[in-house]
């Protein structure tokens, strides 16, 4: 049997917007139909997003100029099969 790691899925969405010069708050005034506290908390880690939420950034982020692509803010990493999720 081949032994096949764990993944752990995580939105990074503050290390985007630091790479491009945007801040959480330009971003939610940006959105139309995400608030900026929930971009605050997607940033921090305290809420993960939904597909919706995170097409939406995806858009207008693109919509503002910024060329991002899923890769640019959600990460897969591979786990041991006895580390904590």
């Amino acid at each position: 049997m081949n032994y096949q790691p764990y993944l752990r899925v995580r939105v990074d969405l503050k290390t985007h917007l630091d790479a491009i010069g945007v801040t959480p708050y330009q971003l939610g005034k940006w959105m139309s139909g995400v608030s900026t506290p929930m971009i605050y908390a997607v940033c921090n880690g305290t809420r993960r997003p939904s597909l919706d939420v995170i097409e939406a950034i995806l858009n207008t982020l693109r919509r503002q100029g910024y060329a991002t692509s899923l890769t640019d803010i959600v990460r897969v990493d591979a786990i041991e099969r006895d580390a904590e999720p």
